[in-house]
């Protein structure tokens, strides 16, 4: 059958699009001592770094198959107050060396009072993330959390999985939980973590701890 006659097929059927399948994340609870059990199985994964590229005068220049990606600090100095600036515009970019297995640049941006991390891959587009980059066993995910219910809003309370597909680096599924903080989060295998959960709810918010094993689908 000709390609043609195969599409308007699909539209006539109503078949969805062609894709990677859908990325699922189930929670297992766990008792502290359970977790404090398994903890001892939490592998730590350190992928190769290369660092081709240095800070120049303030700027990190990465090239790109789509030109040049630049980064360029803002400083906020005393003359710079008295210009009218602000010292929230205060942003500063450190290089942490090119990701071979994930074919990205990391770059850490520090702004005011938060951070963020940078990938930035071969064509220019660049993945924001909220926290510092927890690598698979197999190099094949990255986990990410950041805590931001006590912060009150300055940053997002959220978990972060990216997850290599035909050669790129893509977000394939996100949480904002609303009850509870991503505490501690580590890698047991490259399909399962641990997590340790900071609840904000009942008489003393933030002061007590659940746990619960996270299983990728």
């Amino acid at each position: 059958m000709k390609p043609l006659l195969l599409l308007l097929l699909a539209l006539l059927l109503k078949l969805p699009a062609a894709g990677p399948p859908a990325v699922h994340v189930t929670f297992s609870p766990l008792t502290k001592a359970a977790y404090q059990a398994a903890q001892k199985g939490a592998v730590v994964t350190k992928p190769t770094v290369t660092f081709p590229l240095k800070k120049v005068r303030g700027r990190i220049v990465i090239p790109t198959t789509k030109g040049q990606k630049v980064f360029t600090d803002v400083i906020i100095d005393d003359a710079a107050i008295k210009k009218g600036h602000s010292e929230d515009e205060l942003t500063t970019y450190t290089y942490l060396g090119y990701r071979p297995d994930f074919k990205c640049h990391l770059v850490h941006v520090q702004l005011y009072e938060i951070g963020q991390w940078l990938l930035v891959d071969a064509s220019g587009k660049v993945l924001e993330l909220w926290g510092e980059p927890i690598f698979s066993p197999d190099l094949r995910r990255i986990i990410v959390t950041c805590m931001g219910i006590e912060y009150g809003g300055g940053q997002p309370n959220i978990l972060q999985l990216l997850e290599m597909r035909n050669g790129l680096l893509q977000s394939v599924w996100e949480m904002e939980p609303k009850t509870w903080e991503p505490y501690r989060i580590c890698w047991t295998s490259a399909n399962t973590l641990l997590l340790s959960k900071e609840m904000w709810t009942g008489k003393n918010p933030g002061s007590t701890f659940t746990y619960a094993k996270l299983t990728i689908h």
